[in-house]
């Protein structure tokens, strides 16, 4: 039962901060050219620590001693191959529909 209460709170504090973050940003976060940024960066890690052999799994870098493995590390690069056709849809998204905002008069 304690684990539950655990899982729970966890879960309402991730939900309250991305609602405040949500709050904060206007709904920024959530558009389409924000998306985008956030998935190309995403596949630029992914894709450049996958090929050289990087792992990003603490695990894997705790057990064996050394971040390098030697070889290519494929999940990273399907996650980065993934993010960059996610990425590419959110770019053609936010392109072709600009957010409008009226100037502000100081």
């Amino acid at each position: 039962m304690a684990s539950v209460v655990v899982v729970v709170s966890v879960i309402a504090v991730v939900v309250a901060w991305n609602a405040f973050i949500y709050a904060q940003s206007n709904g920024r976060g959530w558009s389409p050219l924000w998306m985008a940024f956030n998935c190309t960066a995403a596949s630029g890690l992914f894709l450049l620590a996958g090929f050289s052999g990087y792992t990003l799994s603490r695990h894997d870098r705790f057990l064996a001693h050394t971040a390098w493995t030697g070889h290519v590390i494929w999940w990273q690069v399907t996650v980065g191959v993934v993010a960059a056709l996610a990425a590419s849809v959110f770019w053609r998204q936010g392109l072709r529909h600009p957010p409008h905002r009226p100037a502000s008069r100081a």
